[in-house]
């Protein structure tokens, strides 16, 4: 007897869609299950169609990202004297979002992979970027950006710029999460990168990521019905049957067409929610999951309300106890700070956390990918 051939989960999450119990969770009309469907077919053929395709395709037009208001006036104030030194300037443009993407993609271009040293790992900081490719590139970069807000209307804009401000405190999270020794413009950079199919879904199909956002809402308990409350889709089986494609692959779609490695891919893929954690045997893996503990730790204060917040806090905090060394106290304490810090707009302090979660004995023949 043959097996069954396994049901792929992208199809899977369109048939559910179609067959919900909550009619609200159901595809209103061919038209949406059509682009549903076309869009995993496209994704399958791997043939540069649907969304990764148009994704690639939209790069091109509108950019990856609009910089935000006043970007040129800042990169002149900073680049404009001469003993303004690269960390300087790296922490003035790190919270453009679009300009650190664009100065990234600029590094890995091939003109400037020729000046990299061979075998010291990839470039993650923003000091180091500034300092290989010069002030000039950076003037030079900004000015290739698009205006905020793009092609985005007054409603889309805002909800690109709260997924920015949730990104940016993700980002600050990882920061205060870091063990003592990793940079804390690397762990940041990754935690971002982390979020940037997410990014790229809210600026280049804003129509759809309203449709996701919708999907992974839950309904509110009716007590004069009595119907109790209904949860929403998962991210993944909401992009899934909305776009055909997940989100993660929105983002590592342009992480490829950027031409990071693959070892700066393995970091941006954040750690599945049901994925076991295990304790990390590289500085890479602590890096990857101290990006990962923040992301679901902002995801959590994002999206959930009351006590589900510190049950979703506890829960975190014990799924990397033992990999991160953390505990419930410190991640809410990296949160508090990683709030100051968006509110003021400040770095966070260089010392991370004293606990080096990776064993002593383990050999980490890997160059640890902080500042060079």
């Amino acid at each position: 007897m043959e097996h069954a051939a396994a049901i792929p989960e992208a199809l899977r999450a369109i048939a559910n869609r179609c067959t919900s119990g909550q009619e609200r969770l159901r595809y209103q009309n061919a038209r949406t299950l059509l682009g549903a469907l076309t869009g995993w077919l496209d994704a399958q053929a791997q043939d540069g169609g649907g969304p990764l395709g148009l994704l690639l395709d939209r790069l091109r037009t509108v950019g990856h990202l609009p910089a935000l208001p006043g970007l040129g006036a800042r990169v002149a104030r900073v680049t404009g004297l001469e003993s303004q030194r690269t960390d300087e300037i790296a922490d003035q443009v790190l919270d453009d979002m679009a300009l650190t993407f664009e100065l990234l993609r600029t590094l890995n271009s091939a003109q400037v992979q020729g000046t990299q040293v061979q075998g010291n790992g990839p470039v993650l900081t923003l000091r180091r970027i500034i300092s290989l490719i010069g002030v000039n590139g950076v003037r030079l970069a900004a000015n290739t950006l698009r205006s905020w807000p793009g092609p985005l209307n007054d409603v889309q804009a805002a909800a690109l710029q709260a997924t920015l401000d949730r990104v940016r405190l993700a980002g600050h999270t990882a920061q205060a999460l870091r063990p003592a020794g990793y940079d804390p413009q690397v762990v940041y950079l990754i935690a971002m990168l982390q979020n940037l199919g997410r990014l790229m879904l809210r600026y280049h199909f804003a129509d759809e990521a309203e449709q996701i956002q919708q999907l992974m809402a839950p309904t509110q308990a009716n007590r004069e019905t009595g119907a109790a409350e209904q949860p929403g889709l998962s991210e993944e089986s909401a992009s899934y049957a909305v776009l055909g494609t997940d989100v993660e692959s929105l983002g590592i779609a342009v992480g490829r067409h950027w031409g990071l490695g693959d070892d700066v891919m393995h970091m941006a893929r954040r750690l599945a929610p049901e994925a076991p954690v295990r304790k990390p045997d590289s500085d890479a893996e602590v890096l990857r999951l101290t990006a990962s503990a923040a992301n679901e730790a902002v995801d959590a204060v994002s999206t959930l309300t009351g006590s589900r917040v510190t049950t979703a806090l506890n829960q975190i905090a014990v799924r990397y106890a033992r990999a991160l060394g953390i505990n419930v106290r410190e991640l809410g304490d990296a949160l508090k700070a990683a709030r100051e810090a968006l509110r003021r707009g400040t770095p966070m302090p260089m010392s991370g956390r004293t606990i080096t979660p990776v064993d002593a004995d383990t050999d980490n023949t890997a160059p640890a990918p902080t500042d060079r």
